[in-house]
């Protein structure tokens, strides 16, 4: 697949989540997706992605998620992107606050036959736990 086919992907992945169509991810995510960093307790694969983002969404129902920058190399897409959402639910078991927040992440994935395949992520915890009032620096 191209360079510009692979960033559709990730763009149609990013819609798909924002409106928080979990049936749709299979669309863009293959069923046996490999992420070393799947939350405990959650089944691997594109069930165990659903899942996350299904308990992410009690906590705050809300949840957004924007892409900031899109690159590129041969299978390889990374995404810098803004995640805002309302704390009005327990999230990952800390009590709703009804803080806003925002905070930012930088993503890596691999596509084949034209699904994420793999996905490496990391985002700004500390500011996030900040901003739900559970981490005072």
């Amino acid at each position: 697949m191209s360079i510009a086919e692979n960033k559709a992907i990730v763009r149609r992945y990013q819609e798909i989540y924002n409106r928080n169509d979990l049936e749709a991810l299979g669309e863009v995510v293959a069923e046996d997706l490999r992420t070393p960093k799947i939350m405990a307790g959650m089944p691997p694969g594109l069930e165990g992605a659903r899942q996350v983002h299904a308990t992410t969404l009690i906590g705050m129902p809300d949840w957004h998620t924007r892409l900031d920058d899109l690159v590129a190399e041969g299978d390889r897409v990374a995404a810098r992107l803004t995640m805002t959402g309302t704390h009005s639910g327990d999230f990952w078991g800390f009590p709703a606050s009804g803080n806003r927040v925002e905070f930012t992440g930088i993503f890596i994935v691999r596509i084949a036959g034209g699904k994420i395949v793999e996905h490496w992520g990391e985002e700004d915890g500390v500011s996030l736990l900040q901003q739900l009032g559970v981490l005072k620096l």
